[in-house]
C-alpha cells in the first residue's frame, strides 16, 4: 500500500500512527481538549466513508477506542462527536478522514489552561476559537502520545 504523506506543517501534530490511518491533534486551538483527526494512509481521493474496505474500518475502531481511552484517563469527556464531512475537498482532494471531538460539561483544565466548551449540547460550531501559544498545543499533544503508547 502506498501511503499517504502527513504535510509538514502537521508533522508536529502526529500523536500515532496505524497500518490504514495516522492519528493527529487538530492542528488550530479549540476549546475541546484533545480534538482530532483521523487520517486514511491510502493514497488518493476517498470521500465517502462507505468506500473504506473492511479492514480499514476494523482499524478504524481501535484507533477510536485507543484514543478515547486515553481521553478518558487524562480529561474524561461528557460526550464524544464524530463527523466524516468532506465539507473542504478543495483543500485535500477529497481524502478520507474523521474528526473526533471530545465534549465537556464542565471547563478542563490542563496545565494552566482553561478550556470551555460554551457550546455543549449544541453543535460544536461556531465557537471563538481560543488563543493558544503551539507550546501549549504540543503539551497537549505529548500528553495524548503518553497515554496511547
Amino acid at each position: 500500500m502506498s501511503r499517504h504523506s502527513i504535510a509538514p506543517e502537521y508533522q508536529w501534530s502526529i500523536l500515532k500512527e496505524y497500518e490504514y490511518w495516522t492519528l493527529l491533534l487538530y492542528e488550530k486551538p479549540s476549546p475541546f481538549l484533545g480534538k482530532a483527526v483521523i487520517w486514511l494512509a491510502r493514497e488518493g481521493e476517498m470521500q465517502r466513508y462507505s468506500e473504506l474496505t473492511l479492514d480499514e474500518l476494523k482499524e478504524l475502531q481501535i484507533v477510536l477506542k485507543e484514543y478515547e481511552a486515553a481521553l478518558e484517563r487524562l480529561w474524561k469527556p461528557d460526550h464524544m462527536n464524530y463527523m466524516w464531512l468532506g465539507n473542504l475537498f478543495n483543500e485535500h482532494g477529497g481524502h478520507g478522514h474523521m474528526h473526533v471531538v471530545p465534549r465537556y460539561k464542565n471547563p478542563r483544565e490542563f496545565d494552566g489552561v482553561e478550556f470551555v466548551d460554551s457550546r455543549y449540547g449544541k453543535f460544536h460550531k461556531p465557537y471563538d476559537e481560543p488563543i493558544f501559544a503551539r507550546a501549549q498545543m504540543e503539551k497537549v499533544r505529548d500528553a495524548i502520545r503518553q497515554e496511547l503508547f
